[in-house]
Order: C-alpha cells, then structure tokens, then sequence
C-alpha cells in the first residue's frame, strides 16, 4: 500500500469533512436569522435556540476538524520507520494501520485503511511495535507484518 496514496485521502477526508461542517453551520445560522416572530409567542424564540444550538454543535465540529489538520500536518511521514509511532504506516493481521489523527477507517484503493491516533486504545497497544511483533488487542492476537 502507498503510504503517499493514504496522506493525500486523509487529507481529502479532512477538507470534505471541513467543507460539510461549514457548510451545516452556515445553513443553522442563516435559518436562525430567518427565524420570523409569529403569534405563537415562544415559539419564535424556540425556534431560534434551536438553529443557534445547532450552529453552535457545527462550529465546535468545525474546531475539531481544524485542531485534527493542524495536528496531521505536522505529522513527518516520510521518515523511515522501524517501529509503530505517530506518521508509521503497519501492515497487520488486522489490516493496514496509519498512526496519525482519529479518523476511524477510511477506504482507499479499495482497501480499508484504519485511521487512529496513538493515543486511542489500539494505538496504545500497538506503540512502539515492530515487524513480527505479536500483540493482544481485545482478545486477539495481532501480528505485526511490516512497519513503514
């Protein structure tokens, strides 16, 4: 698997998951701008809270996704590497592995990449593995085929 070819589709993923949230935060605001006083009273006010809270949730994703950005972009991925750390690439039993942000799997070229970042609980396990290492995750043993 190109290591280069899995970079560039995070990096997709990151600037469509920008542009979704964007734009659903967007559409919130202008609804709760649209918002018309009618003779029900509260019900304008409920109205408005409610696309304002829901602006509010798509702002927050939208801080995420920026920390997430920030945070893979600083990532070195082109070093060589011979144990699992943040920017190595696994070949495992359980499928091929980037250490680098959550994203959670992502398919590309018609295979399933997993996406975490060395803090989760597999990323944790696996840290600092290297070729041939067998590791138990969630009562599974893992093997470890090629770290790059």
């Amino acid at each position: 698997m190109n290591k280069e070819i899995i970079i560039e589709a995070v990096r997709l993923n990151i600037k469509n998951r920008f542009n979704i949230a964007q734009n659903a935060m967007l559409d919130a605001q202008k609804s709760a701008n649209e918002e018309t006083k009618s003779s029900a009273g509260d019900k304008y006010e409920t109205g408005r809270a409610m696309a304002q809270n829901e602006r509010d949730k798509y702002a927050q994703q939208l801080e995420k996704i920026k920390k997430d950005k920030q945070v893979f972009e600083q990532i070195n991925f082109s070093q060589n590497f011979l144990k699992i750390q943040k920017g190595a690439l696994a070949n495992t039993s359980m499928g091929w592995i980037l250490i680098a942000i959550g994203i959670g799997t992502l398919l590309v070229e018609n295979q399933n990449i997993i996406i975490i970042s060395q803090e989760s609980p597999l990323g944790k396990a696996i840290l600092l593995s290297e070729k041939g290492t067998k590791i138990e995750f969630m009562g599974k043993i893992m093997e470890i085929f090629e770290v790059s």
